[in-house]
């Protein structure tokens, strides 16, 4: 829940941020990640004793992200954008809570194809 109220407000405090900033001052975006693979995520979140590490499966895209496509985003937010959130995450918000377990059950998902 902590991460969830936290997210909540650092894209509630972006849109304000932009709202109210003069227009010589940076442009306040925001960036969402989602798996992203990093030496921290291969030694926790995606070893193999972690319940995530078959979360490929349930990300459309159907991989996990890598931090060169997270820069590319913050290049694209320092041009003409402010006041964004850009979801970082291969479509994996866009797929229903728990999808990772219905995923391996679904000839619907893409993974499963």
């Amino acid at each position: 829940m902590a991460h969830t109220a936290t997210k909540g407000g650092v894209v509630a405090m972006t849109r304000q941020l932009a709202a109210e900033a003069p227009p010589t001052a940076s442009a306040p975006t925001a960036i969402s990640p989602g798996m992203i693979r990093t030496p921290a995520t291969e030694n926790d979140l995606l070893a193999a004793d972690h319940p995530m590490r078959t979360i490929a499966r349930a990300i459309p895209l159907g991989r996990i992200g890598t931090p060169e496509e997270v820069v590319r985003c913050a290049l694209f937010l320092a041009s003409y954008v402010t006041g964004a959130n850009l979801v970082v995450d291969g479509g994996w918000s866009a797929v229903l809570p728990g999808a990772s377990q219905a995923c391996t059950l679904s000839p619907a998902c893409p993974a499963v194809r």
